[in-house]
């Protein structure tokens, strides 16, 4: 009779480690995107026509004990300001999420979204880039579907991605997940993100 009982915990283990096969796979099978490098980040260049021409965002950071707070360096067309990740335990595995409005009109439902631009690192002084951790990777999730790797350059320079366009509809939501970092010299495990730029719309 106990026999049976292994086989039967034997078949359940089995069964299990199906179910996570598939989300092993996808996670694995995201495509990597690379950036263009442009520009360098200086305050001359900031601005310009993206997605806000179209509609606003918001950017969550999930903190500790679930608290949220909406951060706005990363979206305020300064490149004198920075987001700085103060997770005591590091950057690693720290979310950015991008709200979309809960309302929009019926010209603007299924709006293209079809890029990142990308400001790393706190970029107000040169010290102040080596000193904060900057983003290699982040993994980008969209309405919780995970989408692309974005695997950064460690540059002061402007970085744009591009990928295949995202119709968005009211209430959507993207999050990117920090995967590795570039650590800095004084605060090795902590990133500084200057700028995001959603493209699309146009």
């Amino acid at each position: 009779m106990w026999k049976c009982g292994i086989v039967v915990d034997v078949m359940k283990l089995q069964l299990f480690l199906l179910c996570l096969i598939p989300g092993i796979l996808l996670a694995e099978d995201l495509k990597a995107l690379k950036p263009e490098v442009g520009p360098p980040v200086i305050q001359e260049l900031m601005g310009g026509c993206c997605l806000r021409c179209a509609f606003p965002w918001t950017v969550e950071i999930p903190g500790q004990k679930g608290k949220k707070a909406v951060d706005y360096a990363t979206n305020d067309s300064s490149a004198d300001t920075a987001w700085v990740d103060e997770n005591p335990n590091g950057s690693v595995g720290s979310k950015l999420i991008f709200r979309f409005p809960q309302k929009l009109p019926a010209e603007l439902q299924e709006t293209p979204f079809y890029g990142i631009d990308f400001a790393s690192g706190f970029l107000k002084s040169e010290e102040l880039w080596k000193q904060y951790a900057r983003i290699k990777r982040a993994r980008i999730s969209y309405n919780g579907k995970p989408l692309y790797d974005l695997v950064f350059k460690d540059t002061r320079r402007w970085q744009k991605f591009s990928f295949d366009d995202i119709l968005v509809k009211a209430g959507d939501q993207m999050t990117m997940e920090i995967l590795e970092i570039y650590p800095g010299t004084q605060h090795q495990k902590n990133v500084a993100v200057t700028e995001i730029v959603l493209q699309g719309a146009h």
